[in-house]
């Protein structure tokens, strides 16, 4: 199944600002539903199955497998990918009935990747946001295949909308970024009493090929 994010040139509207009790909502729904409803693409020969940021550029990603349950082993070898939310949803947004969501613009002018995109279970909640990794091909020993394929396992972020509602906002768009990011206090804490609470470490980890744009 192709997870359905695409780009859109659209009409701009704000995404608004939340508040703490989106913090706690945030980590329990996450936390009890990611990715259940979700299912593996294989690589496409046409559109990008999705756009995510590596090392400040953006390419494709092609997801082949998804493990629910790895072993300690290969989750310990795995690299972060991240998803970077922007909440709340918009008026009239209601992840129940997809069709009510509609594509979204920042302050900045800034669209999210997924604008909006639904990956399943709990994401479903929050589909705005930007996938972010650390590798992509042409950055490091991993990347002279032309194609990578992990593993990375699933973490989620949560813009702080006073920080992504900035008029002068840029996204993150490396992993070093999101880190500087939350030592910054651009993050919402969703994952409170946890030893990094801006992130909510899923334990997913997923398998996929990641390609420039228009490989």
């Amino acid at each position: 199944m192709n997870l359905g994010c695409e780009k859109m040139t659209i009409k701009k509207t704000t995404i608004r600002r939340t508040n703490a009790k989106l913090a706690c909502a945030l980590a329990l729904v996450l936390a009890l539903g990611v990715l259940l409803g979700l299912a593996p693409a294989g690589k496409a020969a046409g559109p990008c199955g999705e756009f995510v940021y590596a090392n400040g550029q953006e390419f494709c990603i092609f997801i082949a497998k998804i493990i629910a349950n790895p072993s300690a082993g290969l989750l310990a070898n795995a690299e972060p990918i991240y998803i970077a939310a922007f909440s709340p949803l918009p008026d009239g947004c209601n992840v129940a009935s997809q069709t009510t969501c509609h594509p979204e613009t920042l302050p900045s002018g800034y669209q999210p990747l997924c604008n909006p995109c639904f990956h399943g279970g709990g994401l479903n909640n929050f589909p705005y946001h930007d996938h972010v990794m650390s590798g992509a091909p042409g950055f490091g020993a991993d990347g002279t295949a032309g194609v990578m394929k992990g593993p990375w396992v699933l973490i989620i972020v949560a813009y702080d909308p006073a920080y992504s509602n900035q008029p002068s906002f840029t996204p993150f768009k490396s992993t070093s970024d999101i880190v500087a990011g939350e030592a910054g206090g651009h993050f919402l804490p969703i994952n409170p009493g946890a030893s990094n609470p801006d992130e909510i470490n899923t334990g997913v980890v997923l398998i996929f090929g990641v390609q420039p744009l228009g490989s």
